[in-house]
């Protein structure tokens, strides 16, 4: 992308404030995760990565360590799509599963599941084995796939074209 899509301005918040809100009206609660002297100004509480390089899968063991909840919603920055009442039909749908993940048109999405705290010490292991695809990691856990209604709800903007599909579409 060129620059930190977190912060990228979707309406007159940043993305990540944007998902953020979305997550809170689906849960009650959220927590960004990422460098404290970046997002610390945003309003939310921040939970950094326990080591710096680990990319997504860091960021999703940072996540799961810092909850207190038995299954957390785990939802990558980048969806500006999102919305509550899928947040709501994706957590109801994790019921024994180790992991509930929404699977569109691109196949799963990692980063938009619900993930049990029971995954963490596979995703550790994972990581000190120095994987760092969550996507591969999954293929460690009893994942039950989540189809989304519509694929747009989980598209991720990754590049400066797919941003600009975003600010096209609003």
């Amino acid at each position: 992308m060129g620059r930190d899509k977190a912060l990228l301005p979707f309406g007159d918040v940043p993305l990540v404030v944007h998902v953020a809100q979305v997550v809170a009206g689906a849960t009650s609660s959220a927590t960004l995760v990422g460098l404290r002297e970046r997002y610390a100004n945003l309003g939310w509480p921040v939970v950094e990565d326990e080591a710096s390089g680990d990319g997504p899968l860091g960021g999703l063991i940072a996540a799961l360590g810092a909850s207190v909840a038995e299954r957390s919603l785990i939802v990558a920055c980048d969806m500006p799509w999102l919305d509550v009442e899928n947040l709501h039909a994706l957590i109801q749908h994790a019921t024994t599963a180790d992991v509930v993940v929404a699977c569109g048109e691109r196949g799963i999405e990692p980063l938009c599941a619900v993930y049990h705290r029971r995954c963490l010490p596979v995703l550790r292991g994972a990581l000190s084995e120095g994987e760092r695809a969550v996507r591969r990691v999954l293929t460690r856990l009893a994942v039950e796939e989540w189809p989304v209604p519509d694929s747009r709800l989980v598209y991720n903007a990754n590049t400066p074209a797919e941003w600009g599909v975003v600010e096209s579409r609003g």
